[in-house]
């Protein structure tokens, strides 16, 4: 039996966030989806599932990098001072964003955390990229 994938996309559209699991379930109805609409709420959730249930972490983190009051720079900065090497290990996070700006590709880079940037709208084929990094 293989493990249940758990996604969790952090993005202040809720609309995106309603499109992201239709087509992440389209893609694997066997993946566990959570979104949460702000990069507080993000860190807060992280958080409590760090000191009380690790098992459940996600695999895979969606994040904006544009939102407001904690950006998804400022969250991946709080993510890696709150998350041991082991836990960072597990999680794949990857930048899910509309923005077209060439900086924020290189900015990407700089933070081990990311795997990887992605141009808005989620697809199969970005899942499929995912995919392999989990496997």
């Amino acid at each position: 039996m293989t493990r249940q994938i758990k996604v969790l996309i952090i993005d202040d559209d809720e609309i995106n966030n309603l499109i992201c699991t239709k087509v992440i379930k389209d893609y694997n109805p066997e993946m566990l989806v959570e979104s949460l609409t702000s990069s507080t709420k993000g860190l807060t959730h992280l958080e409590d599932l760090v000191k009380n249930n690790p098992e459940d972490l996600p695999d895979v983190i969606l994040l904006d990098i544009n939102m407001p009051t904690i950006s998804g720079w400022d969250f991946i900065r709080e993510y890696r001072k709150m998350m041991t090497a082991i836990e960072s290990e597990k999680i794949k996070l990857f930048v899910l964003t509309s923005s077209q700006y060439y900086q924020d590709a290189e900015l990407a880079d700089q933070y081990r955390e990311v795997q990887k940037l992605f141009t808005k709208p989620l697809t199969s084929d970005i899942l499929k990229e995912i995919d392999a990094y989990l496997n």
